[in-house]
C-alpha cells in the first residue's frame, strides 16, 4: 500500500510539475543557461531516483505512520521539484523545496535509526 502510494505520488507530482510551465521562452532567451539548468535538473533527478529507491526499500519493512508520511512527502516533493527545474519554472522555489525535502529525508532516516 505505501509502496504504491510512493510510485503514484511521484508520478502525480512529476505530472503536475510538467504541466506547470512551458520552457520554450527560456530555451530561446538564453540557451546556455537553459542547458546548464537542465543538466542540474538531470542531476537532481538522479538523486531523486536513488532516494526513491531507498525509500521504496525502506517502506517494505514495518515503519510508523508518521515516518512513512515524512518519507512519502519528501520523495514526492523531490520528484516534483526536479521536474519544475527541468521545465525551467519557479526555479528558485523548486531548488529550495528540493533541498528542504532532501534534508527532511536525511533527518527522518537519521532519527529513525
Amino acid at each position: 500500500m505505501r509502496r504504491s502510494a510512493l510510485v503514484l505520488g511521484c508520478v502525480m507530482f512529476i505530472g503536475l510539475a510538467a504541466w506547470a510551465g512551458d520552457p520554450a521562452h527560456y530555451l530561446h532567451a538564453d540557451p546556455a543557461l537553459a542547458r546548464l539548468l537542465r543538466a542540474m535538473a538531470l542531476i537532481k533527478g538522479m538523486i531523486a531516483i536513488a532516494a526513491a529507491g531507498a525509500v521504496f526499500w525502506r517502506l517494505g519493512r514495518p515503519v510508523s505512520m508518521a515516518t512513512a508520511a515524512s518519507y512519502l512527502l519528501g520523495i514526492w516533493v523531490i520528484s516534483g521539484s526536479s521536474m519544475l527545474i527541468w521545465q525551467l519554472s519557479y526555479i528558485v522555489a523548486a531548488a529550495a523545496l528540493f533541498h528542504v525535502a532532501a534534508l527532511t529525508l536525511l533527518v527522518v532516516s537519521w532519527r529513525e535509526g
